[in-house]
């Protein structure tokens, strides 16, 4: 039993579990107590640190499905879109923990952070970039099929995995629009709405940046459908509650 205890695997710490998760380095990536600017300080590391590492496996998750749809193997793509999409519910989540860092100490800790700023993560940045490759090699996909995207909602029993597909971006697309509002109302929480961040930018660009939209057309469509649906109801003589 003492055999199986001790590790095999290259590298520091006492166990397999430390040496393969590297659990000495990451541990050691936030500021020493004695370092911090305030005690809040930690909480305000680990969040950031924690939502990169979650977007940095979003990220490659996208990626992963990118290729698959590019191959038509939607089943997969669906299923790995599925994954990202959970992994992005808790940086959304880790938002509201940084809520409960009140504005005086915020600003004790904003002094250190130079002109750093959420608008560079990479993480989101790396989101950005492959959520728009990924409606590129969709889109294709919708028009090899020669289907327009009414066409792929109205058939999409027929066209069950492509359909899949673009729902699985369009709850990419909305988690996406989360994080922005949720980190908006987080900065109009702590540092207030008519103010200018740590970049220089004002609080209200975030709100503008809230507004866009990777996949406009899958919303679009939504309007499309509803407005057939209402001129047919009309049409018909049935009472439409739109």
């Amino acid at each position: 039993m003492d055999d199986l205890k001790r590790p095999i695997l290259p590298g520091k710490g006492a166990s397999d579990y430390e040496r393969y998760l590297r659990t000495d380095e990451l541990l050691a990536l936030q500021k020493q107590r004695e370092e911090l600017l305030h005690q809040d300080e930690l909480t305000f590391q680990v969040v950031h640190q924690s939502s990169e590492l979650l977007m940095k496996g979003a990220a490659f998750e996208l990626e992963r499905a990118h290729d698959l749809i590019v191959e038509s193997d939607f089943a997969n793509a669906g299923r790995l879109l599925r994954r990202a999409n959970q992994m992005l519910e808790y940086p959304i989540s880790l938002l509201h923990v940084l809520e409960t860092i009140t504005p005086y100490d915020y600003h004790l800790i904003r002094a250190g952070l130079g002109h750093g700023s959420g608008l560079d993560s990479p993480g989101f940045l790396a989101l950005l970039h492959t959520g728009t490759s990924l409606g590129k090699v969709f889109y294709e996909q919708v028009h090899r099929a020669q289907l327009t995207l009414d066409d792929l909602y109205r058939r999409h029993a027929e066209f069950f995995g492509l359909h899949d597909v673009a729902e699985r971006l369009l709850d990419f697309d909305e988690r996406m629009h989360l994080f922005r509002f949720h980190h908006l109302k987080l900065a109009q929480r702590i540092i207030g709405g008519g103010v200018v961040g740590t970049m220089g930018t004002p609080v209200e660009v975030l709100h503008q940046r809230m507004e866009h939209l990777l996949y406009k057309e899958l919303w679009d469509v939504r309007n499309q459908i509803t407005a057939k649906a209402s001129a047919d109801m009309k049409e018909r003589g049935v009472p439409s509650q739109y």
